[in-house]
């Protein structure tokens, strides 16, 4: 390993032979007709060839930007539905490397002028050589949402019944937030997301296969979630503010701010907000004996109530030193409240379905959670070619607790109380995480571009769990359930990736090299013994892709990639104590975790940038999921390791213009798992064929009138020991420009037909057979407001890096 890292670094530091150049940074802005700015506007630079040099859409506020452009004559194209096509030539040349265009002015389409004025609508799906961008704001039924709801909106995205993100059928996903770790996941990461207010995102990045200089966590890819942020001189921003009604009130509301003058960019993002939503879970097991007799069964109804209240807010500062440096520092603090109240009612039943017992519990967990983020950078521009030294430190601390409170009552068939009891919980937990980063990038000339960079992490945790038995009035230490858990881990990686433009060929390489040291300490109790555990390992990640445009214009794009990728475990999952949810349930960790490998091979085939199709392959080893076990009646999930996975997909999405004023955005997705793995006393040998379809209709009214109708449908699926059952959405919204369209008024209506369910079958379990049904609090209506505010008038780049991209990913709450 340490031979890989010190060849990167004399590669890193090594000089190129390479001609001297100058380079520019071409930057300007889009308008209207009224000045105002245009949002995603598509701004193509184009050479004297008419060949695609680069590509961008425009920011909220119209800018655009591109950088380390060679000198020469190039031409501005752009396009944006609604308007009529602009070019404009240009050239560079000259001493000044830093060139601000004049406003350009988009004219109204012609054939729109003769009717009625069409609000502009930007594409919702944009593909590149290694990822999908969507435009979240192409979508209106996206406003008043949440970053959640808009990821599940997204195509080959599904979210499961547990709030878990999955793509293209596999689970694994690591999400980033403006290409920097979220530093969370699980249900901490659900939570996040649920408070923010889809408002606030520019775009969503999907990658199945990132390149090198992501790290290798994430089995199945990355999603990048690219917020909202101007760069342009003044003050400006914007402001969300939604209410949701369902059978409970939900809000989403955020304030970002942007203050850009002189060498100082300054921005502030504030984001608050409740949620209250419920869920009517039904839970039924039924027993067999050798013979496959069936003897006695389980049932279970659970009513869960839930409430949040959270609060997170964001500030950056970054300092232009002079035309080559530039320093920042960011700060990030989140605070969430959260609670589940459930009333549990179950009868256990003999042969006959005579009831043995009925089983009642009141149980109320409180939780709280709190992070602080912290990030300090330097960017260094090293010479005219536009390479680029930079370096990020990181620091992010955690604070969670959970108080628990389980009261439950046994009941017999004439039904007298046989039982009670109370357990009671107090689960603190800790979690720093300290990191370091560097990054290099050289463009060898204007088709070749080589970047490499270093990366060291240091994580601690400390969990505990105390829990107490109380039964009459005598209350015990339950040794049982009570423990306290030490983590340790250390990750050093290195990477190299090359990316270089043959005409119409692009070819992009990329290795990774990461090393992972762990300690695990579980410190026991009076009952228990100390256990403990160390692992070293290091491992090799390679990535590959190609695309070709088969025709002069680019019409026909075809593409592929490979990618190996790695998921380590969640920090808390390896704790190997469990945790009761009542009394016939129990959860716990797994300290034999292994890293999970995947090794991804997609194919694809674009046509104008509208029809893009895929055909895509991942075998997965060593996968991390949860697992299901039954032990002598009682309920047991704990994550385990399956052997092997195969998953195959097909995958078609296309945007169509069918009028000026009628768009039809669809998904399909035709796809096959098998799972295969020695599981507890069974052997699992799963498979199934599942497909996904989706279809959003936006329609332009007129007058700054524009509505989104969005139909969504997921076949079963098999996940494992799971079989997810078939569900389907109906959702319409309709949105209105006002205040001189700097402000817009949206109503959507979700899940209008109540078919969103969440149920199952629950496979592998030693002679029992287990399926659940659920109802989820997602039928509802929301109203959202959105206004924009503030002048600006020219372009500073930002900074979009951090030094610890996964060890935040696996925070689990």
């Amino acid at each position: 390993m340490h031979k890989i890292i010190l060849a990167i670094v004399l590669l890193c530091l090594g000089r190129h032979a390479v001609s001297a150049q100058t380079f520019y940074h071409l930057s300007g802005k889009i308008v209207d007709d009224k000045t105002s700015p245009i949002d995603l506007a598509l701004v193509s630079l184009m050479n004297e060839a008419d060949s695609l040099i680069k590509s961008e859409y425009t920011d909220e506020d119209g800018s655009f930007e591109f950088s380390s452009v060679k000198e020469g004559n190039y031409t501005i194209k752009v396009k944006m539905l609604g308007f009529e096509s602009f070019e404009k030539k240009i050239n560079l040349s000259g001493s000044n490397q830093q060139i601000v265009l004049d406003p350009i002015e988009l004219e109204i389409s012609s054939q729109l002028m003769e009717a009625v004025t069409v609000t502009a609508k930007t594409p919702y799906i944009e593909r590149k050589i290694d990822r999908t961008v969507v435009n979240v704001d192409a979508l209106i039924a996206n406003a008043g949402s949440n970053a959640l709801e808009a990821l599940e909106r997204a195509p080959g995205i599904s979210i499961d019944q547990n709030g878990a993100i999955k793509l293209k059928g596999r689970s694994g996903v690591t999400v980033y937030i403006d290409d920097k770790p979220t530093y969370l996941s699980g249900v901490e990461l659900e939570n996040y997301l649920k408070s923010l207010p889809a408002g606030s995102v520019k775009q969503i990045e999907i990658m199945t296969n990132p390149p090198a200089k992501y790290e290798a966590a994430g089995n199945s890819g990355v999603i990048n979630i690219i917020t909202k942020r101007s760069k342009t001189i003044g003050f400006h921003g914007n402001t969300v503010m939604s209410l949701q009604q369902g059978r409970y009130t939900r809000s989403n509301n955020s304030l970002n701010l942007n203050f850009n003058k002189n060498k100082i960019s300054l921005y502030a993002n504030i984001n608050g907000g409740f949620r209250n939503s419920f869920q009517d879970l039904n839970i039924n097991r039924y027993y067999k004996n050798e013979q496959n007799i069936r003897n006695s069964s389980f049932s279970q109804n659970s009513f869960i109530v839930k409430d949040g209240r959270s609060g997170n807010a964001k500030i950056g500062l970054d300092y232009y030193m002079n035309e080559k440096t530039t320093i920042g520092f960011s700060a990030k603090g989140m605070l969430s409240l959260s609670g589940d109240n459930t009333d549990n009612i179950a009868f256990v039943n003999d042969a006959q379905n005579n009831i043995v017992n009925r089983v009642t519990a009141d149980n109320n967990t409180e939780n709280t959670f709190d992070n602080g983020t912290f990030n300090v950078y330097i960017k260094q521009l090293l010479d005219t070619t536009g390479s680029v030294l930079t370096i990020d430190a990181d620091y992010v601390k955690y604070n969670s607790g959970s108080s628990q409170v389980f009261k439950n009552y046994i009941f017999n068939a004439e039904n007298i109380q046989t039982y009670s009891d109370r357990i009671n919980g107090q689960i603190p937990s800790e979690i720093s995480i300290y990191a370091a980063k560097a990054d290099f990038s050289k463009p060898l000339n204007t088709s070749v571009k080589l970047e490499a960079g270093l990366k060291t992490a240091f994580t601690q945790t400390d969990n505990e769990a105390i829990y107490t038995n109380t039964i009459g009035d005598i209350t015990t230490p339950d040794y049982g359930l009570s423990n306290r858990f030490l983590y340790d881990e250390w990750i050093h990686a290195a990477y190299l990736n090359f990316n270089k433009n043959y005409g119409r060929l692009g070819i992009q390489l990329g290795v990774r090299a990461e090393t992972t040291t762990l300690k695990g300490n579980q410190l026991g109790n009076i009952e228990q013994p100390d256990t403990n555990f160390t692992r070293t390992y290091s491992n090799i990640f390679p990535t590959f892709y190609t695309s070709y445009q088969v025709d002069s214009l680019g019409h026909h794009v075809l593409g592929f990639t490979f990618g190996r990728r790695i998921d380590r475990p969640f920090f808390q999952d390896l704790n190997p104590f469990i945790s009761p949810l009542d009394k016939f349930t129990f959860y716990g960790g797994n300290p034999g975790l292994l890293p999970t490998y995947s090794n991804n091979f997609s194919i694809s085939h674009s046509y104008k940038n509208t029809i893009n199709t895929s055909l895509n392959y991942a075998k997965t080893t060593d996968g991390i999921n949860e697992t299901l076990e039954i032990k002598d009646g009682i309920y047991y999930s704990r994550p385990g390791n399956i052997a092997t996975n195969h998953a195959m997909s097909l995958s078609i999405d296309a945007a169509i213009e069918i009028k000026k004023w009628y768009r039809l955005n669809m998904y399909a997705e035709l796809g096959h798992q098998i799972f295969k793995s020695a599981l507890y006393t069974e052997q699992l040998n799963s498979s199934g064929t599942y497909y996904s379809l989706s279809a959003t209709n936006s329609i332009q009214m007129g007058k700054g009138w524009n509505a989104d109708i969005r139909g969504d449908y997921q076949s079963n699926i098999v996940y494992a020991q799971l079989l997810i059952k078939s569900f389907g959405t109906l959702n319409m919204a309709i949105q209105k420009k006002i205040l001189n369209d700097a402000g817009s008024l949206k109503l959507s209506i979700n899940d209008i037909l109540y078919t969103r369910r969440a149920d199952g079958i629950i496979n592998n379990l030693r002679n029992t057979d287990a399926d659940w049904n659920s109802r989820l609090d997602t039928q509802s209506v929301t109203l959202a407001f959105s206004y924009r505010f503030g002048k600006s008038t020219s372009n500073k780049p930002k900074h979009t890096g951090s030094g610890s991209e996964s060890e935040q990913q696996r925070v689990k709450g």
